[in-house]
């Protein structure tokens, strides 16, 4: 029908999803655009997250334009709902549950919102006087032991894995909202675990900072050094690196999150704004995309983790070998990016 557009989403795989938002890029409705759901049958964590946020954005967009979504009572679309993704798109959709609402099984972790203020509010309540860092921890142990199927030190890894990606995204992404969401898969003992933030972005927020750049002059080399060890937008050259706050950061989150996946051959994928990369068994794949924020993927087998502790001090200590030959670079990986609070202290 004139003026009518209608959008047939495909199955939500990482492919999928890095060619959706260019795709809808390129469409610019005339008086009502319709997204079509009927064909699908795959939900994937991060696609999920990444196309709900795209389509969101594209609503804000286009503020006159009338947007239906069509097939979600289709066979196969329960996951989803009951994930939270319709009611991600728009609280105003009728089927499926709201974000976080669902508890979760064995199996995922429904889309859950992340929202700073609101976890120190709650704790505050409580009682409980906690600085960030450790709210951040508490929360991320919280979502981790709904996948962890029981297994400590697959829990301890989770833990870390989602507090070390948590816990920066308020300072550099310049946004308190996150988006997490999980899901296991006991015929590959298999857990992903997908956060997406809809902040400044990778190389916003890396070259905030002089120092980095001369040689950060893009979005694609902006995410091959954020993955480096102890490249941070709070790298100062002419000071040391000294702090009275042990959760200060030291640029080794998203180093050891990549390192950490490689080393149990899993997978690592780092999307932000025009570029992705995505580190797998196979390499490292990149590409363009289009996202406004930062989206990120971890897939850790559970088989492969003997002691998670372990794993961590010895990514930690390469880390800061590998940056002693950087020259912009933290030297010494702070205290929590060597694990968790929690276990260090009992130490």
């Amino acid at each position: 029908m004139e003026g009518i557009l209608k959008y047939y989403v495909k199955d939500l795989t990482l492919d999928n999803a890095l060619r959706f938002s260019r795709e809808l890029d390129s469409i610019t409705p005339d008086e009502e655009m319709i997204f079509d759901f009927s064909g699908m049958s795959n939900f994937d964590p991060l696609p999920m997250l990444m196309i709900g946020s795209i389509m969101r954005s594209y609503r804000n967009q286009f503020p006159d334009i009338t947007f239906k979504l069509e097939g979600l009572d289709s066979p196969g679309k329960g996951y989803a709902g009951t994930m939270g993704f319709f009611k991600y798109i728009s609280s105003s959709i009728e089927i499926g549950k709201m974000p976080g609402e669902a508890n979760g099984s064995l199996n995922y972790i429904p889309i859950t919102p992340i929202v700073v203020d609101e976890l120190e509010k709650s704790e505050y309540e409580k009682g409980n006087y906690m600085v960030l860092g450790e709210l951040i921890e508490k929360e991320a142990g919280r979502l981790a032991r709904i996948v962890d199927r029981g297994n400590n030190e697959l829990h301890k890894l989770l833990t870390f894995l989602i507090r070390e990606i948590l816990r920066n995204t308020p300072e550099h992404a310049k946004t308190n909202t996150m988006w997490l969401c999980g899901q296991y898969w006991p015929s590959y003992e298999l857990a992903e675990i997908a956060i997406v933030d809809e902040g400044i972005g990778i190389y916003e927020s890396i070259t905030q900072n002089v120092a980095h750049r001369e040689y950060i002059t893009d979005n694609a080399t902006a995410l091959k050094w954020a993955l480096k060890a102890g490249i941070s937008e709070a790298f100062k050259p002419s000071m040391k690196q000294k702090s009275r706050d042990e959760w200060a950061n030291s640029g080794f989150g998203l180093y050891m999150v990549n390192e950490i996946c490689k080393h149990l051959n899993g997978s690592f994928c780092i999307i932000s704004y025009g570029n992705y990369l995505l580190i797998d068994n196979h390499g490292i794949k990149s590409g363009e995309t289009l996202f406004k924020g930062t989206a990120i993927r971890m897939r850790v087998p559970s088989k492969k983790i003997a002691n998670a502790q372990v794993i961590i001090s010895q990514i930690a200590s390469q880390g800061e070998a590998e940056a002693r030959t950087i020259r912009n670079a933290f030297k010494t990986a702070s205290t929590p990016s060597k694990g968790l609070m929690e276990e260090l202290r009992i130490k």
